[in-house]
């Protein structure tokens, strides 16, 4: 008997000590690709980005033509021809017109139009970057997954191996009747099942790559190389310096602040309807000499038309009101944003202090603790005093708590870009 339990422990200790270190890629020739460089290739190659982009040229262009005033106008006719014999000479206010006219609006509707524009392109330019600052977020989460997935999918293997060999052992021992079938079945069990949590973890892992690929505008299906593995951290910002950066840099704030004024120069706007434009126009006819050769000077006019802005009840005052209510909804959706950041600081502190305590008790307690035991068992066995199942039972625990510990680090890692989406800055 316990020459099989030697023959175990000769295949099983190897392995079990090369979990026990640190792994990568051996042989690997280019260093991992860091999150970097995917976050660089989205904002400079992602459609959604490009398409913003032109919508702010569009309001650049908007904000131009709003300071413009309307095209003149100008006409050339005939005037008072008597119809029965449709001389030019015969009526002494015949002539040939030609005139020139030009609306000009009250006195500060343009700039306030002008104002209003270039409001709406300061509130798109900020959309742009709220756009990015989401877009380096959603990477930054994906990155971590992908990278915790990784991790996780190494330690699955490592265990297959194990399972393996004590399977093939085990049936070695069965064939000269030192262990039961049960162990037998239940090593293959317990092999199968890890066979199953790797094809989930690999289908994650394909997910996570066509999502990260779609995100840097790259072609979905290229295979992601090897990426960094990602570690604990300490966040060395507090809720106050977090709900100050969140005011000072989040776009997604400061486009309804640029919302906000948009809405006063509206109101603005509005209010000026309530006094007139003018179109000013001048004219120039010419008069032919009466039939008997006296010559009839020329003719000039000029005239001032104002708009008479008088339904109020039915135009104006309804248009002071939208423009109202349109301030106040900016504002009231910004204070809604605030309370909401403040909500997600809060929620991702606590989430990302609990997370750190747990993966440092995974690396500083739990882990060690597992390898000991496992040390332990290992040596009792050797000596008869635990079975198979026992043994078999503590490498389980220990690369368990170890895919445990890289997914906790994930989830760490994909909260601290959570809230750096929520305070408008990149917490790296």
């Amino acid at each position: 008997m316990a020459v099989y339990r030697s023959h175990i422990c000769k295949w099983i200790f190897p392995l079990f000590l090369s979990l026990l270190v640190p792994w990568g890629h051996a042989g690997a020739e280019e260093a991992p690709r860091p999150v970097s460089f995917y976050i660089e290739a989205a904002l400079s190659k992602n459609p959604s980005l490009t398409a913003m982009q032109e919508r702010i040229r569009m309001k650049e262009n908007a904000a131009i033509r709003a300071g413009a005033l309307d095209d003149p106008k100008a006409w050339i006719g005939v005037t008072n021809v008597p119809v029965r014999s449709w001389s030019f000479r015969e009526e002494d206010m015949t002539g040939k017109e030609i005139g020139l006219s030009q609306m000009f609006p009250y006195p500060g509707k343009l700039k306030l139009r002008t104002e209003v524009a270039t409001r709406e392109k300061e509130q798109t330019e900020f959309d742009l970057q709220e756009m990015r600052n989401i877009l380096r977020a959603e990477i930054e989460m994906a990155y971590a997954d992908l990278s915790s997935v990784l991790r996780q999918a190494e330690v699955v293997r490592r265990t297959r191996e194990i399972l393996r060999e004590i399977v093939a052992v085990s049936q070695e021992m069965y064939a000269v009747g030192r262990v039961t079938q049960a162990d037998i079945h239940r090593g293959q069990v317990e092999f199968e099942k890890m066979r199953e949590m790797l094809l989930v973890l690999e289908n994650r892992e394909k997910v996570l790559s066509i999502r990260i690929n779609t995100f840097a505008a790259l072609p979905p299906d290229t295979p992601v190389p090897e990426i960094e593995h990602l570690r604990e951290f300490t966040l060395p910002y507090g809720t106050g310096d977090l709900k100050a950066m969140y005011r000072e840099e989040r776009p997604a704030r400061k486009s309804l602040q640029a919302r906000v004024l948009r809405g006063e120069a509206s109101i603005a706007m509005a209010n000026k309807e309530y006094y007139p434009d003018f179109d000013v126009s001048a004219s120039y006819m010419q008069r032919d000499a009466t039939p008997d050769g006296t010559r009839r000077p020329d003719m000039f006019s000029s005239m001032v038309l104002l708009t008479l802005p008088i339904w109020r009840k039915e135009k104006l005052d309804p248009f002071v009101r939208e423009m109202t209510a349109e301030r106040e909804m900016a504002r009231h959706e910004l204070a809604n944003l605030d309370l909401e950041a403040a909500n997600a600081i809060g929620k991702s502190l606590a989430t990302i202090e609990n997370r750190s305590s747990v993966a440092a008790l995974f690396r500083t307690t739990i882990i060690p603790h597992a390898e000991t035991n496992f040390e332990t068992a290992l040596a009792a066995y050797r000596v008869g005093k635990v079975d198979f199942p026992t043994l078999l039972d503590t490498i389980k625990n220990i690369l368990s708590f170890r895919k445990d510990y890289h997914e906790t680090v994930g989830d760490l890692n994909v909260e601290k870009a959570k809230l750096g989406a929520v305070v408008g800055k990149d917490l790296n």
